[in-house]
């Protein structure tokens, strides 16, 4: 028996996450192939899942950025520090 278009919907997001069986993933497979509607469906949330995910790994590059950037000024005042005979507290 085919699944339903309701059955798609609740299943697409472990469809896309690859958290599916064989079985099931043939299951939503062919539905998919038939539906447009379902297809279409199942594609935004794919490309919801990889924006959301490169939107993630964009904010975590920043901050590391950030990170760096207050790491080094903070080394840099340690060493200036140190060279001009001030004690570091």
């Amino acid at each position: 028996m085919m699944l339903s278009c309701k059955q798609v919907a609740l299943r697409a997001s472990a469809l896309v996450d690859g958290e599916l069986g064989a079985w099931d993933a043939l299951q939503m497979r062919l539905h998919l192939a038939m539906c447009k509607g379902c297809d279409r469906f199942v594609a935004q949330i794919r490309s919801t899942r990889d924006l959301t995910s490169a939107a993630a790994l964009a904010e975590t590059a920043a901050l590391s950025e950030a990170d760096d950037r207050r790491i080094s000024a903070l080394l840099a005042q340690l060493h200036d520090g140190k060279h001009s005979g001030a004690e570091a507290p």
